[in-house]
């Protein structure tokens, strides 16, 4: 009777390591090396946006092999009050770091204030934040706006009539895009008007929609100018089936595999690729300084590369 005690103590003893072991592999307290678990946590806006699912994806099998990590996921579903659920939630656990894609600059801002507090730092990736402390991994807005306007500038002809498709309201990407593309083309092409200026949220059934209703409302369309690349797909879409699609200059912003397959097509002459790999690769670089006890710089900024029928082969997938 005392052996078989004895054995069974020995195989629950057995198990209660093996357990110890699988936590700390997977975001306990010690890495496999014996070393201390960096505990991240990965705040997304929105897992429905097609970039920003690409980029948390990029950066969850970029850190995945990494034992010195630990990282939970987060989705706020573009609901800032979860998001600061999130936060709370994650303070509370003592993260050595957070993670944000912000649904609101603005909304965001006592999220991270409280993570400044609690001696946490914050990196705010592909969307800046509004306030409080924290490094920015992301591309400059207006840049993107200025290149977009001076690619417009060259491809459009004279007196061009162009719609533009802003993202989604009370982001910086969205005003300073817009404000990089209205400034670049009234100093390089006074000639061209903006018949049309609105929201389709980064959406492609949006942007459709919006390009349907313009092409009811204007006979004549030179140039369609998006702020990402879903909206111009769905642009796309709508003047294909009004069959308006040739001869229209359409640009747009992320270089989405679709988008690419476009600009190789001839229905769409540029792209502007936002490199997830790139910004995933700037957190993740990011993280490895804070666990080796450094600190950040303010930003990061992420360079845009242009994509048109010139180049379109080398991005090809």
């Amino acid at each position: 009777m005392e052996n078989r005690v004895k054995k069974v103590l020995g195989i629950a003893l057995v198990l209660i390591s093996a357990l110890t072991i699988g936590v700390f592999a997977n975001g306990g307290a010690q890495s496999s090396g014996g070393a201390k678990t960096f505990k991240v946590a990965y705040i997304n806006s929105d897992d429905a946006d097609f970039f920003k699912k690409h980029l948390l994806d990029t950066f969850r099998t970029m850190v995945s092999k990494d034992t010195n990590f630990s990282v939970e996921y987060a989705n706020s579903s573009q609901d800032i009050s979860k998001q600061l659920d999130y936060f709370d939630n994650y303070i509370a656990k003592g993260v050595d770091c957070i993670i944000l894609e912000p649904v609101s600059p603005a909304g965001i801002i006592p999220g991270i204030e409280k993570a400044n507090k609690a001696g946490i730092p914050v990196i705010s990736i592909c969307s800046n934040s509004g306030g409080g402390e924290f490094t920015y991994i992301g591309n400059s807005y207006l840049d993107t706006g200025i290149m977009q306007g001076e690619y417009a500038a060259k491809g459009l002809p004279q007196n061009a009539k162009v719609v533009y498709m802003q993202g989604m309201p009370g982001y910086d990407h969205t005003t300073l895009r817009r404000q990089g593309l209205v400034d670049t083309l009234k100093k390089l092409r006074p000639d061209v008007q903006i018949i049309a200026d609105n929201t389709a949220n980064y959406d492609r059934a949006e942007g459709m929609k919006l390009m349907e209703d313009w092409i009811q409302a204007f006979p004549k369309i030179d140039g369609v100018i998006c702020a990402n690349d879903q909206m111009a797909l769905g642009a796309i879409q709508a003047l294909k089936a009004a069959n308006r699609l040739k001869d229209t200059w359409i640009a747009g912003v992320d270089a989405t595999d679709e988008a690419v397959q476009e600009v190789n097509n001839g229905n769409m002459a540029l792209t502007l690729l936002q490199d997830a790999t790139l910004e995933a690769q700037g957190a993740y670089d990011a993280l490895n300084k804070l666990r080796t006890g450094g600190k950040l710089d303010k930003e990061l900024v992420i360079p845009m590369a242009a994509i048109t029928k010139e180049n379109v082969a080398q991005y090809l997938k």
